[in-house]
C-alpha cells in the first residue's frame, strides 16, 4: 500500500475517534462514560507524540513502543485512580468542568501532533525545519492539510452525529463552520485551490450571514447561548479573514493559523458547555448585542471583501494602488500617516468591487426576501429598479465598463458628486449636469429617484432585517430625537448639515485651485476633495450604519451627514412629490396610525397631516413606501409627475380634499 493512502487511512480513522470522544464528552452523565474520554484522549496522545520523538532523536521502532506506552500510562493513570475512587466512594456524577477543558485541550493538541508526525513523514525538510524554526514549523504545521482537513471532517462528523439532539439553527451554524474550515486555502499549496478555496469560502459564508439574517428577521428572539456564540464565531472569522489577506501578501501563517485554534475552541466550547435551550432574549430591544453583532458582522464582512480584492487584483499589487504614506519621522508625522492610512484603507476596501459585490448579494437577498411580501405593485417595482441601480450604477459601469468613470460622475461616484472627486474645470461640466440631471429628477419623482433608488444605502436598508432595525428608532433619546425630528433633532440636523457643507466647499475650492496651479494642498498626494470623499461615504457612512441600534434607521437622511441627499431632498421641495390619500375620512377613523410607525425615517405627522389637507409632503420623506404597506385600509398613494399629467390629460380625476369620498383611478 502507498504510504500516503495509509496516512490518509489513519487521519480518517483518527477523525472518526475524535468525533466519538467528543460526543461521549458532551454527553458524559457518569463516571464511566469521562473515563472512556480521558482513555480515548490519551492513548490518542501518547500515540502520537511518539513518532515525534523517533524523529528527533533517530529512536529504534522498539524504542519508540516503549516510549509511547510509557507516556500512555503516565496520562491515564492518574485518571484511572480517580475513576477508582469515585468508583469506591459511589460518586456516580461530578462536575464536568475538567472534562471540557481535556477535551478542548487534548483535541486540540493531538490533531497539531498528528499534522507535525505527518509533515515529518512526507516532507524531508521539516524536520530541519523544526530544528531551526519550532515556532514557525508548528504553525506550518496548523496550516497544511494535514490539520486542517480531519478538524474539518471532525467537526463534520460530530455535527451529524449530534444533529438529532441541536436545533437547526445550532446544526447549521456547525455546519457552516467546518465546510469554512474545510475550504482554508493554505491547506493544499497550488494557487488554483486557493483561489476557489477563498471564492467559495466566501460564497458559505455570505450564504450563512442571509441565512442567520433572516432568522433574526423571522424570529425575533434568541436563546442567550445563541446569541454569545453568533458574536464569539463572528470574531473568530473576523481574524481568519485577516489572516487569510496576510497569508495572500507575505505567505505568513501565523494569524491564520492562529484563528483556526480560535475557531475549533470556539466550536468546542459551544458544543460541550452551551444550552443552547436557556432562556431568550429579543434582540431587536437589545441594543449592545445588536450592536456587537452589526460591527462583528461588518469586520468580517470588511475582511471578506479584502481577500476577495487581493485574490482578484494581487494582494501586493493591491495594496500598492492604495497610495499609503509611509509612516514615520516625528510623532505629529507619524500620527498623521497613521490616520491617512487608516481612512484610505478602510474606504478602499469598503468601496471596493467586490466588497460591493458580496454586500450587493448578502443585502439584495433580503431584499428579494422583502419583495416577496410585498403588496403594492409600485413598491415592488422602486425595489427591484433599486436593485438594478446598485448592481449597474454602483458596480458593474463604474467598476468593470467605464475605464475612466471621473468623466461622467453621476456614473462613476457613488452617493453624490462634490466630494466624489476632484474639481478640475475638465469636470466642471459633467458635475454641474449631475446635479441639473438629479435635481430634476427630484422635480418630477421627489428625492425618492436618490433616496430609495439610485443610492447604494436603500439596498443595505430596506432588506427583511435591516428594515425591522427601525424598530430601534424610538428606544434611546438620541434615535428619537434624530427620527422624530424634535428641537434637539433640528440643532444636531443643522450642525451636521452646515460641517458638511462647509467642509466641501471648502476642500472643493483647495481642489480646484489644485488642479489649476495655483496651490498644491494634497493628503499624501491625494486630492482634498477625493478624500473627504473617502472620509464620509467610505468610512462614516459604514459607522453611522453598524450603529443603528444607537441613532436609528435611515440616519444618513436624519442627521443630514449625506450633502447628496440634501440637495436632492431640499429640491424635491418645489416638486410634484408628495404622499395623498384616497378618503381622508378613513384616517380620521384609523386608531391603528400604522402609516407612522412604519416610517423607517421617523415621518410620525403622517396622519394629521392626511386628516387636514389629504396629503403629506416633507423633505424628509423619501418614498420608501413602507406606509402604503402598512395602512390597513389601502388608502395612502405616492402622488408625483405622473398622477398629475393623467389629471391634466384627463385620465385621472383631482383629488377632492373637502373629505368627500370619489371615485378615483390611480
Amino acid at each position: 500500500m502507498n504510504p500516503i493512502y495509509l496516512l490518509w487511512l489513519i487521519t480518517a480513522l483518527m477523525a472518526v475517534a475524535m468525533a466519538y470522544a467528543i460526543n461521549l464528552s458532551r454527553r458524559a452523565d457518569n463516571i464511566m462514560n469521562k473515563f472512556f474520554v480521558y482513555l480515548i484522549l490519551g492513548m490518542m496522545n501518547s500515540m502520537l507524540i511518539a513518532p515525534v520523538f523517533y524523529f528527533i532523536f533517530i529512536l529504534s521502532l522498539l524504542k519508540t513502543i516503549e516510549f509511547s506506552v510509557i507516556i500512555m500510562m503516565l496520562e491515564v493513570l492518574p485518571f484511572l485512580f480517580k475513576f477508582l475512587s469515585d468508583l469506591m466512594q459511589n460518586s456516580g456524577s461530578v462536575k464536568k468542568s475538567f472534562l471540557f477543558y481535556y477535551t478542548i485541550f487534548f483535541v486540540i493538541f493531538d490533531e497539531l501532533i498528528m499534522s507535525i508526525d505527518f509533515n515529518l513523514i512526507t516532507a524531508n525538510s521539516y524536520l530541519h525545519f523544526l530544528f531551526l524554526q519550532p515556532l514557525n514549523a508548528v504553525f506550518q504545521a496548523v496550516s497544511t492539510y494535514w490539520f486542517v482537513f480531519p478538524m474539518a471532517f471532525e467537526m463534520l462528523i460530530t455535527s451529524l452525529i449530534l444533529k438529532n439532539s441541536l436545533k437547526k439553527l445550532v446544526f447549521i451554524i456547525f455546519a457552516m463552520q467546518s465546510l469554512v474550515m474545510l475550504l482554508m486555502p493554505t491547506a493544499i499549496n497550488n494557487s488554483l485551490y486557493a483561489r476557489v478555496a477563498v471564492y467559495l469560502s466566501g460564497a458559505i459564508m455570505t450564504g450563512f450571514f442571509i441565512y442567520i439574517f433572516e432568522y433574526l428577521y423571522r424570529k425575533q428572539s434568541l436563546h442567550k447561548t445563541e446569541g454569545k456564540y453568533i458574536l464569539q464565531l463572528l470574531g473568530a472569522y473576523t481574524l481568519m479573514m485577516a489572516g487569510v489577506f496576510i497569508w495572500q501578501y507575505s505567505k505568513n501563517v501565523y494569524l491564520i493559523s492562529a484563528s483556526m485554534i480560535i475557531d475549533m475552541i470556539v466550536y468546542l466550547n459551544g458544543l460541550l458547555r452551551y444550552n443552547f435551550d436557556d432562556k431568550q432574549f429579543f434582540w431587536i430591544t437589545a441594543r449592545r448585542w445588536s450592536v456587537l453583532y452589526m460591527t462583528m458582522v461588518f469586520t468580517s464582512e470588511f475582511f471578506m471583501g479584502l481577500t476577495f480584492d487581493a485574490q482578484y487584483y494581487g494582494a501586493g499589487t493591491y495594496l500598492i494602488s492604495m497610495g499609503l504614506a509611509l509612516i514615520g519621522g516625528s510623532i505629529i508625522n507619524i500620527i498623521s500617516a497613521s490616520l491617512y492610512d487608516f481612512i484610505v484603507f478602510f474606504a478602499d476596501v469598503a468601496l471596493s468591487p467586490w466588497f460591493l459585490i458580496m454586500m450587493g448579494i448578502e443585502m439584495g437577498s433580503l431584499v428579494v426576501f422583502k419583495i416577496r411580501t410585498t403588496k403594492q405593485i409600485e413598491n415592488k417595482i422602486r425595489l427591484i429598479l433599486m436593485l438594478l441601480a446598485y448592481a449597474l450604477y454602483t458596480v458593474i459601469v463604474p467598476s468593470f465598463l467605464i475605464p475612466n468613470n471621473s468623466m461622467i460622475p453621476f456614473i462613476g461616484w457613488t452617493m453624490g458628486i462634490g466630494s466624489g472627486g476632484p474639481v478640475a474645470p475638465l469636470l466642471i461640466i459633467p458635475m454641474v449636469l449631475t446635479y441639473v440631471i438629479s435635481g430634476i429628477l427630484s422635480l418630477l419623482f421627489g428625492s425618492r429617484q436618490l433616496c430609495s433608488v439610485f443610492c447604494s444605502a436603500p439596498v443595505m436598508y430596506q432588506g427583511t432585517f435591516y428594515d425591522s432595525m427601525k424598530k430601534f428608532n424610538r428606544q434611546t433619546k438620541t434615535s428619537r430625537a434624530i427620527t422624530l425630528n424634535n428641537k434637539s433633532g433640528q440643532r444636531l440636523y443643522k450642525t451636521v448639515s452646515l460641517i458638511v457643507y462647509a467642509s466641501i466647499g471648502i476642500t472643493a475650492v483647495l481642489s480646484f485651485l489644485d488642479s489649476i496651479h495655483i496651490t498644491s494642498f494634497y493628503f499624501y498626494g491625494t486630492d482634498p476633495e477625493y478624500m473627504l470623499y473617502l472620509f464620509y461615504f467610505g468610512v462614516v457612512w459604514y459607522i453611522v450604519f453598524i450603529t443603528m441600534p444607537l441613532l436609528g434607521s435611515y440616519a444618513c437622511i436624519n442627521t443630514g451627514y449625506c450633502h447628496w441627499g440634501n440637495f436632492n431632498r431640499f429640491v424635491s421641495r418645489f416638486g410634484f412629490f408628495k404622499l395623498k390619500v384616497r378618503d381622508s375620512d378613513t384616517c380620521l377613523t384609523c386608531k391603528t396610525r400604522d402609516c407612522a410607525t412604519a416610517c423607517p425615517v421617523g415621518n410620525s405627522s403622517m396622519p394629521g397631516s392626511f386628516i387636514k389637507t389629504g396629503a403629506y409632503k416633507d423633505s424628509r420623506c423619501v418614498g420608501i413606501g413602507d406606509c402604503i404597506e402598512a395602512c390597513p385600509h389601502d388608502n395612502i398613494f405616492v402622488y408625483d409627475v405622473r398622477n398629475y399629467l393623467r389629471e391634466r390629460l384627463g385620465g385621472e380625476k383631482k383629488k377632492d380634499t373637502s373629505g368627500s369620498k370619489k371615485d378615483k383611478l390611480i
